[in-house]
């Protein structure tokens, strides 16, 4: 599926050009893993041990059993995660709960269509065994127990790099979950991040674009002679370095020659 977003009131005059943003974005379909954490531990390791890692390299302050209980870390309350008095094994969808919380297992916070949405964009397809492609909620979507007496847990993004807030309780790596599944995580997620051209200035016979995104991205220079159709892409794949706001831009030749210019950004997703 193709979604557009479009900001129309944004201008900027240097030959009379009308600057406009639009993020096209390619939203990925979906499908579930295991019904608990034995089958995830293949992949991502035994959840109690401090040797644990995550496939993309994430680092845990601790194990990440304690990254998610401790006070100082996440304080996130045992019976959202357990079921019963044994307390393994640990179930994917479903927990004892809490006065605050009915028991969803790890998708009160690991979204269940995108965490399956995510796993199938990386070649992990036996989600598709049972379950059906569905359209994962945007990465800015607040999971059930976000915000919650039940967890320190409160944004689904990080906007800021800062440690133990929102989203960011691994080691140095600032990037939290990808919600949503499409491999882009929080702030690169255009549903989070900004995505803005703060200028078009000529210089000489050319047209430099600035514009304000986040590192991870992939975006897009597109241009026109007409601000509602004809866009093309006047810049090769700009992939973007870092994590958080990045400010980037890209020089188009020969774009001051034109009557009138206008342009917009366009995002890929992995």
């Amino acid at each position: 599926m193709n979604t557009d977003y479009s900001q129309k009131a944004q201008s900027i005059r240097l030959l009379r050009p009308l600057v406009v943003l639009a993020a096209g974005l390619l939203l990925g379909s979906s499908a579930q893993a295991y019904t608990n954490y034995t089958g995830c531990a293949t992949c991502h390791g035994d959840f109690r041990s401090i040797l644990a890692t995550s496939p993309k390299g994430t680092v845990f302050p601790t194990s990440n059993h304690e990254m998610h209980r401790a006070s100082g870390n996440m304080g996130t309350a045992c019976n959202l995660c357990h079921i019963g008095t044994s307390r393994t094994p640990v179930i994917i969808g479903h927990s004892t709960g809490t006065a605050n919380n009915t028991g969803v297992g790890c998708t009160g916070c690991h979204m269940a269509a995108g965490l399956r949405a995510h796993h199938v964009i990386n070649g992990v397809t036996i989600c598709l065994t049972c379950h059906a492609a569905e359209t994962p909620p945007p990465e800015s979507f607040k999971p059930p127990y976000y915000g919650t007496a039940d967890t320190r847990v409160k944004n689904p993004g990080n906007e800021v790099k800062a440690s133990n807030t929102n989203e960011n309780w691994s080691v140095g790596d600032y990037l939290g979950l990808d919600n949503d599944g499409n491999n882009l995580y929080d702030l690169a997620d255009y549903a989070i991040g900004p995505f803005k051209i703060l200028s078009a200035n000529p210089e000489g016979n050319d047209v430099r674009v600035t514009w304000v995104t986040a590192g991870g991205r992939t975006d897009l220079v597109q241009a026109s002679g007409t601000a509602s159709a004809g866009y093309a892409n006047v810049s090769p794949a700009q992939a973007i370095p870092g994590v958080g706001v990045v400010t980037n831009d890209y020089v188009e030749t020969g774009g001051a020659g034109q009557t009138s210019r206008f342009y917009r950004l366009k995002g890929q997703l992995p």
